[in-house]
């Protein structure tokens, strides 16, 4: 008879060898979970804004006051944008109509345009990419040569600072302002 060895026996068994693993996994587990969730969120915040923009420009471009389009996108932009956080996000709404006299009418495209109003909600330090009231921006809206000469354009721009909702290491290395631009052409007969 063969009398076996105490620590062999320690040593081979297997009781608590799941516990152990289960151990070593669920960090891991979570940090995954976290991860998903954090992506999630990015993308639902980029889809909000990405909607904010089409919205908005399509309503002031059907006539809407721009006010009224900017107050309706708000509150539909809302868990994202909403009047708790002003300083995390801005709303710009830019009217962009043909240059006026002394520059030359346009007969072919692309023609020269000028940025005539702007419209701002929200407290986020950005300033509109078109530039200010009066700035020329033919170069800045891409393809104008496909646009009859001569339109009227409605542009909303959304800056969102996403650094407060950082949950996870996923949004560590990642330019945290988001940034989207829609421009519609003028649809509205009044406008």
């Amino acid at each position: 008879m063969t009398v076996a060895n105490p620590v062999n026996k320690i040593l081979r068994s297997t009781n608590g060898q799941s516990l152990v693993e289960l151990t070593l996994i669920v960090p891991l587990m979570l940090l995954m979970v976290y991860g998903v969730i954090e992506v999630g969120s990015i993308i639902s915040t980029y889809l909000t804004l990405t909607h904010t923009t089409r919205e908005g420009a399509n309503l002031a471009s059907r006539g809407t006051d721009p006010s009224d389009a900017l107050a309706a996108v708000i509150a539909a932009a809302a868990p994202t944008i909403r009047n708790d956080n002003l300083g995390q996000w801005k709303i710009i709404y830019t009217k962009i109509v043909p240059a006026p006299p002394p520059a030359p009418p346009c007969i072919a495209a692309p023609c020269d345009y000028v940025v005539e109003e702007q419209l701002t909600k929200g407290s986020l330090g950005e300033n509109s990419k078109l530039g200010p009231v009066g700035t020329t921006v033919n170069t800045k809206l891409d393809p104008l040569d496909e646009v009859a000469p001569n339109q009227k354009f409605h542009s909303v721009e959304v800056f969102y600072d996403y650094g407060p909702n950082v949950m996870t290491f996923v949004g560590t290395n990642m330019n945290k302002l988001f940034y989207d631009r829609t421009i519609f052409t003028n649809v509205s007969a009044i406008n």
